[in-house]
């Protein structure tokens, strides 16, 4: 297997694991630098190191009652250091409330040893939004990090 087919199966990886909830297979495919840059695009919606985020995506998936992603396509540039995902992540997060479809554009990079350094999310704005609780410090607060432990 070339390094651009590997890049391109960690990619894949990365998704099937968070749409599995197999977070070990998410983690085999993180560097111990991962940054997460979430949809609100602020410091509070950033996680950073692969332990923290983790413990942030199960935790926000813990508490959703129905959780589905579904990767429409993934676009890896001919180095396969960037990668462009498109996907849909469908929750319903309380009873009775009815699933929220969202959409949204991925932007990865990765390092180089092959691994998941960064996820930008850019996303469309459904006409309901997500619940504020989910936000990384929400999920796990002051818990510590790589760069704090």
């Amino acid at each position: 297997m070339s390094d651009r087919e590997q890049r391109a199966k960690t990619v894949a990886n990365f998704w099937k694991g968070v749409d599995s909830h197999d977070w070990d297979l998410v983690a085999s495919t993180l560097a111990d630098d991962f940054v997460r840059i979430g949809m609100r695009d602020n410091e509070e919606d950033t996680c950073r190191g692969k332990d923290a985020y983790i413990a942030f995506v199960s935790g926000v998936i813990g508490r959703t009652r129905t959780h589905e992603l579904r990767s429409r396509f993934t676009f890896l540039s001919d180095d396969g250091r960037y990668a462009f995902n498109e996907a849909v992540e469908t929750i319903t997060y309380a009873p009775g409330e009815q699933p929220l479809a969202m959409r949204f554009a991925n932007y990865l990079e990765l390092n180089d040893d092959g691994l998941i350094r960064k996820l930008d999310i850019f996303w469309k704005t459904p006409s309901t939004m997500p619940p504020d609780w989910i936000t990384v410090d929400s999920i796990i607060g002051d818990e510590p990090t790589a760069e704090t432990a």
